[in-house]
């Protein structure tokens, strides 16, 4: 009988010094061998852009200073710079300086030019090309945030991009639009604040996760790598469904209205703060003749569409732009005629690379020019008329 118990007992100690020793083995391994092992969630979180929710939008940066350098991933070696008023790039004036054209740009992480480093984001490019042609009295915003709509543009230029008095502001959004076109539920339904503690990737579970992220390697690798699976997350973060795709036909028709009321809205809305609005149509990589390759880079389940009817869906919101620039008389920047389906300029689905960022900011530095010559034209012709009067 204690031959038996002594047997059992060997093999339990025996079974519990192999499963020691592998995880021995594995935190040894994990730590010469696996880059960023040692990267917690809570040092993942003072690296990322930090959010606060907000009412007119899902979430604003929060106003403080801060450099995000990524160390991993598709992003690695790009670094953002968020300003203390919440905004990408260099501080500003809340009070526009005297003789300053101030431009402030509305958009998603398109907008925000998510895939290029500080200054090379093309909103900011525009900025210098435009200084360097003449105008140095120029000052761009950059007030693109990743996820939103042409709806929180709105939102954003109704509560706050009012103060800073802009001249002219641009509004780039389709793709975030386009992943909330098979809801049936209308907006009012469907907007919700930001969570702070939505994603566990960077916030701990509870004081044994944190102990456990803090003392092992091999355990903070094997939580990232459960929670990405689990969590399903993509090249843009969760995934909004899985891997059913519709076609054009299941999309709700209120969406595309939804889309093209947010544009009326932001022309009017521009106009009575004193700006002028100039819309832009987006840019992607997306295109009927895409190869097999580029198919690969496009991120669908984010938008939960065959190939076939995000081209469509991609063309419809197009197309909206363009008659809501001819009825509104706005002034048109089509990015999309320009650059859509040219491989060289995109990193994926619609985020430019340095040199898509690049031609972007030339193509649209070139068009505001023509903007304000115009507009100089008109001033000019409007005095003439107003001095006949006299």
């Amino acid at each position: 009988m204690m031959g038996l118990v002594r047997k059992r007992v060997f093999i339990i100690c025996t079974v519990f010094m192999s499963i020691g020793a592998l995880i021995l083995l594995g935190e040894v391994s994990v730590r010469l061998f696996v880059k960023n092992g040692d990267i917690t969630p809570e040092a993942l979180r003072n690296r990322s852009v930090q959010y606060e929710p907000a009412i007119f939008s899902r979430h604003v940066f929060k106003q403080e200073a801060r450099t995000i350098k990524h160390a991993s991933g598709s992003k690695k070696g790009v670094e953002w710079k968020i300003n203390e008023k919440g905004y990408r790039g260099p501080n500003f004036e809340t009070e526009k300086p005297e003789g300053v054209i101030r431009i402030i740009v509305y958009g998603g992480s398109a907008a925000f030019d998510m895939m290029v480093s500080e200054g090379k984001d093309w909103p900011h490019l525009v900025q210098k090309k435009l200084r360097d042609s003449g105008l140095a009295n120029v000052e761009v915003i950059n007030a693109g945030i990743m996820g939103h709509t042409a709806l929180e543009s709105v939102g954003k230029l109704f509560t706050e991009g009012f103060v800073f008095k802009p001249d002219y502001v641009l509004i780039y959004n389709a793709w975030n639009d386009i992943k909330y076109l098979n809801s049936r539920k209308t907006v009012l339904r469907t907007l919700r604040p930001w969570s702070a503690q939505f994603d566990p990737r960077i916030h701990y579970k509870n004081f044994l996760d944190r102990w456990l992220c803090e003392v092992s390697q091999l355990y903070t690798v094997l939580r990232r790598i459960y929670y990405k699976k689990m969590l399903k997350i993509g090249k843009e973060g969760l995934l909004k469904v899985e891997d059913k795709q519709l076609g054009i036909s299941e999309l709700n028709p209120l969406g595309f209205r939804q889309y093209k009321l947010a544009l009326e809205v932001f022309v009017d809305l521009a106009r009575s703060v004193g700006a002028k609005p100039i819309l832009m149509t987006q840019a992607r990589l997306v295109d009927s003749a895409n190869t097999s390759a580029q198919r690969e880079r496009i991120d669908y389940p984010h938008v939960g569409l065959t190939h076939e009817a995000l081209v469509e869906t991609f063309d419809r919101l197009d197309s909206i732009v363009r008659n809501v620039a001819v009825a509104k008389k706005a002034p048109l920047i089509d990015a999309s005629a320009n650059f859509s389906g040219k491989d060289w300029a995109f990193y994926d689905h619609v985020h430019l690379d340095l040199a898509g960022s690049e031609a972007m900011a030339q193509f649209i530095a070139e068009r505001l020019q023509n903007v304000f010559s115009e507009d100089l034209r008109n001033k000019g012709s409007t005095k003439t008329q107003k001095s006949g009067f006299r």
